[in-house]
């Protein structure tokens, strides 16, 4: 009777592991993106793909932006061009505004536009361009008489493409935080099923966006290949 009460909560955890979500939810990668060719690659600003009403300041684009600049800052196997650096070169070059309107249109059909690219290439002088979209900001907030938690969502999308406008890398990922109540204190519950103490904050505010953004970051910054 213990062997199989043994066996069966074995079978559970087994259950348990293969169930949990992994990180990033969808990696793609060219076998380009690690031949040897890549090297410099242009890191665009983040782009949005959120409604007004749900990101109403900006704030998700700038945010997920400055996170992912200090986690992209510890990988020194690739060369990254800069996101400050690539729009001053569009702007000295008087592409600005053609730069703006790339991003725009591979952020609504994920197409580019070859002839661009090649202008591109002639500015920026790299083998790549990476480009990220913020596609999940949402806050769940309760009020005393629910029971359910108050929750936090982020969701990203990182690609890099080539100059010949292949698809080297994409990625998505997203993650979420839960402020649950108790009697006494916060507690926090992440997407990893990690508990924690929170006990600084609202009983019935969901978790900082940042708590939740530098997550899928960090999942998005490390599933990008080792070079």
């Amino acid at each position: 009777m213990k062997h199989a009460l043994l066996f069966a909560v074995l079978a559970l955890l087994v259950l348990a592991t293969g169930c949990k979500k992994k990180h990033p939810v969808h990696i793609q990668i060219d076998p380009t993106m690690t031949d040897g060719t890549i090297e410099r690659i242009a890191v665009f600003p983040f782009a949005s793909s959120l409604h007004k009403a749900d990101d109403p300041d900006g704030m998700a684009p700038r945010m997920m932006d400055q996170l992912f600049r200090v986690e992209l800052n510890n990988r020194n196997d690739w060369v990254f061009m800069a996101p400050t650096s690539v729009l001053y070169a569009l702007k000295t070059e008087g592409l600005e505004s053609e730069g703006n309107q790339f991003v725009e249109t591979w952020r609504k059909t994920r197409t580019v536009d070859p002839d661009f690219l090649s202008t591109l290439n002639n500015a920026l002088h790299v083998d790549a361009l990476m480009i990220g979209v913020v596609d999940l900001w949402q806050k769940d907030e309760i009020d005393v008489q629910e029971t359910s938690a108050a929750t936090t969502y982020v969701g990203a999308t990182v690609t890099i493409i080539g100059m010949d406008g292949t698809i080297l890398f994409d990625a998505s990922d997203e993650a979420f935080l839960e402020g649950i109540r108790s009697e006494e204190r916060t507690v926090i519950r992440s997407g990893s099923g990690q508990v924690f103490s929170d006990p600084g904050s609202s009983l019935y505010n969901a978790p900082d966006y940042e708590e939740v953004a530098i997550k899928v970051v960090k999942a998005l910054v490390y599933s990008i290949p080792v070079r």
